[in-house]
């Protein structure tokens, strides 16, 4: 799981022809993933029921990360009535394992996943951070030379879908399999305003946000 404690090389193996970490382009595709399995669509639900501090309406920066084998998380950067909030929410147990996908018919309709927890951590931002962060999401989402069709299979890599809809009449939403140049920055990022709803100090957000707008010509 990408997040705050400096382990973004450890993702899980992939399985393709060429590494994610050395693709030369992003593959993003727009909108949010489109399901059509059962097993999809329930997993989606549990998801968006146990992190639903994600989906609030007030959320206009936001990374989901849904990892193989670690609980699933979202980031982001939410508008309230008292000023901007970086936030974080993670499941507090595997919501796909918990949900018994892999087990038997029988046994896996005794899984329930109201007994997992959100674990909150929020703290307010600046207004001019959070419109710089708000940037470098619109840079790589509005781009359409990092959108396309992924000629490689990854097995067990994190699934990331992104989205910001900071300005009026601005919404940009896409996922993408592992991540590329561009996303990778985005991904430090959200890395560093997780850790800053934590309490991490806010030059560490301020120098992770510099260095994606270096990467991304901003």
């Amino acid at each position: 799981m990408l997040k705050r404690r400096g382990i973004v090389a450890l993702l899980p193996a992939l399985v393709c022809a060429a590494s994610v970490l050395g693709q030369d382009r992003d593959y993003l595709q727009r909108g949010e993933k489109e399901l059509s399995a059962d097993y999809q669509i329930k997993y989606d639900r549990a998801v968006r029921h146990v992190l639903s501090r994600g989906w609030r309406k007030d959320v206009v920066v936001r990374m989901v990360d849904i990892p193989p084998f670690q609980a699933e998380w979202v980031t982001g950067i939410a508008r309230t009535s008292g000023g901007y909030k970086a936030f974080e929410v993670t499941a507090s147990k595997h919501i796909w394992a918990e949900l018994g996908f892999g087990m038997a018919e029988a046994e896996r309709k005794k899984t329930d996943y109201h007994s997992i927890r959100p674990v909150l951590h929020e703290r307010p931002i600046s207004d001019a951070l959070s419109t710089r962060i708000a940037a470098l999401w619109h840079r790589v989402l509005a781009d359409p030379k990092n959108y396309g069709k992924d000629p490689g299979i990854y097995l067990d890599t994190d699934q990331f879908t992104y989205h910001v809809s900071f300005l009026p009449h601005e919404r940009l939403t896409a996922y993408v399999v592992g991540w590329g140049p561009h996303t990778r920055q985005l991904i430090d990022v959200a890395s560093a305003v997780a850790s800053h709803a934590n309490g991490a100090p806010e030059a560490d957000l301020i120098k992770a946000v510099k260095k994606a707008e270096r990467k991304l010509g901003i």
